[in-house]
């Protein structure tokens, strides 16, 4: 995690939680979800306050499911950060959290990388060197996942 995550508070609602009174895995997915668009908006914030985002595909995503989530009035806290940055795709890194706490308890731990993409030509494009900038600054190491081995069936 960086020094200094990028924390969104994100409601719960009354629908996300399942028969087994716990939000719902696929709920936790739209937290995600949620954390990703309010970040990336100010990620690529210009020094005049401008935003702009480029086009962005979700080409991988990976969660790992720590503990359970119950629904509660109070919102969860999703620390995210870019982990990896590469020609035409980056990755963020999350973890939802009960709170903005170090040593707060994690829900889920989870990663996605997206894609750069132009919807004209329907193909990847580079990074450009601005946005480069914008996504370092929010970098640090990759979230802990439980991973399988290569070639797991």
């Amino acid at each position: 995690m960086p020094n200094r995550p990028y924390y969104v508070d994100v409601p719960l609602r009354w629908s996300d939680m399942d028969a087994l009174r716990h939000v719902n895995n696929v709920q936790i997915v739209r937290l995600l979800e949620e954390a990703r668009v309010a970040a990336l908006r100010e990620w690529f914030r210009d020094s005049e306050g401008e935003s702009h985002r480029p086009a962005l595909l979700i080409a991988r995503q990976e969660i790992d499911y720590v503990a359970q989530l119950h629904y509660r009035p109070e919102p969860v806290v999703v620390a995210i950060w870019v982990s990896k940055i590469s020609g035409a795709s980056f990755d963020i890194s999350y973890e939802v959290r009960d709170s903005r706490d170090d040593d707060s308890p994690v829900f889920a731990a989870a990663e996605s990388t997206q894609v750069v993409f132009d919807m004209e030509t329907q193909r990847p494009q580079r990074i450009s060197a601005e946005d480069k900038a914008y996504l370092e600054r929010v970098s640090g190491d990759p979230v802990e996942l439980k991973r399988r081995p290569v070639g797991h069936l």
